[in-house]
């Protein structure tokens, strides 16, 4: 079976016209090696999946894992890593930005067990052209990877590129404590565990052949909830601190119709009871886009979901008051002590019972 040497792990969506490609320049970088490459792709509308197929027909190193849900980057790359044969491994992408004849560098100290780890480090500080990263991208590039260093606790050129090779035992004793840092695998694996022998390579980011970026919105929010969390060594988890974020600005949509239905309204009682039900309706709709991206609700259980966020607001609400007066009454009448008691039992609640049955 061919790659027992090295294996490419290349994560698709809507990749199909990158695939024949990427191929022929994988073989054509990598004379005489035992390669395979898996194609992990995520049920891509474009037939990805199917142009994969047959190229796998004419060459027995290409490889498909295909995927239907709990989609993503980084967890389509763990699962191509896990599925693999290579004692060494090797991630990149399938647009062309990530140039194969850079490969033979990255696996070359793994073979001399001179490194765990290395990486393709892209030369940002340089300026690229803009139709290769446009100038907004570098700089947020080059800000996140800042911030990821002071995670990391050590200074590594670029943390966050998507183009790395690792020896098979170093991945898998890192595989249990991986979470899903969206596209930034190398920092998860890296803060996993400091004591991985890491090393870096430069190379010249290249221009996409076809297709768009990945990068969104989500992305972006599901990165930084990311660094929050490993700054507190993964104690809180990402989807809680995103929980709790968007709880947060619950509070300013609350009073945001609050004053605008009192001064319609005139009532208290009425505008009170339309602030709050604003507040749940925007935290569970950007709950459902942000923190259970992965489960997303459409539909008719979207529906339903909004029904069950409601009721278990409700019972959190209860329990916020019973708790809050209780402590109130039992350590020392401090107010602001017992409040911030009946907040954080009903936040708990809401995200625990949340994930167990609105987002299951």
């Amino acid at each position: 079976m061919p790659g027992s040497e090295i294996s490419i792990i290349v994560p698709t969506y809507n990749e199909a016209r990158n695939i024949e490609p990427l191929v022929g320049r994988l073989a054509a970088a990598l004379p005489g090696l035992d390669w395979e490459v898996l194609f992990v792709d995520d049920n891509s509308p474009d037939g990805t999946a199917d142009v994969v197929r047959a190229v796998s027909r004419r060459d027995d190193r290409v490889r498909l894992v295909l995927r239907f849900a709990d989609r993503g980057l980084a967890k389509a790359s763990i699962q191509g890593l896990l599925s693999a044969n290579g004692e060494v491994l090797c991630v990149m992408d399938g647009d062309g930005q990530h140039d194969p004849a850079v490969i033979e560098s990255l696996i070359e100290p793994l073979r001399k067990a001179e490194a765990d780890v290395v990486s393709a480090a892209r030369r940002l500080s340089v300026g690229l052209d803009a139709s290769v990263l446009a100038p907004v991208r570098t700089r947020l590039s080059l800000i996140g990877n800042r911030l990821s260093n002071l995670v990391l606790g050590r200074d590594v050129a670029d943390p966050l590129t998507g183009f790395f090779a690792i020896r098979r035992d170093a991945f898998l004793s890192v595989a249990p404590s991986l979470g899903d840092p969206g596209f930034k695998l190398l920092l998860d694996i890296l803060s996993s565990d400091h004591k991985l022998r890491h090393r870096e390579v430069p190379f010249d980011f290249g221009a996409r052949m076809h297709g768009e970026s990945k990068l969104d919105s989500f992305v972006a929010w599901q990165f930084a909830t990311y660094l929050l969390s490993r700054l507190t060594n993964g104690i809180v988890p990402a989807s809680l601190i995103s929980f709790l974020i968007v709880g947060g600005s619950g509070v300013f949509v609350h009073l945001a119709v609050l004053y605008l239905a009192l001064a319609a309204t005139g009532s208290f009682a009425l505008s009170q009871g339309l602030a709050a039900l604003a507040a749940v309706t925007s935290n569970f709709l950007l709950n459902n886009r942000l923190t259970f991206r992965d489960r997303r609700l459409k539909g008719i259980r979207l529906a339903s979901g909004y029904l069950k966020f409601l009721l278990v607001s409700s019972v959190g609400v209860l329990a916020n008051v019973s708790f809050a007066s209780f402590t109130y009454e039992n350590i020392g009448h401090i107010a602001f002590v017992a409040a911030l008691a009946g907040i954080a039992l009903d936040t708990l609640w809401k995200f625990v019972i949340s994930s167990r049955i609105v987002w299951k």
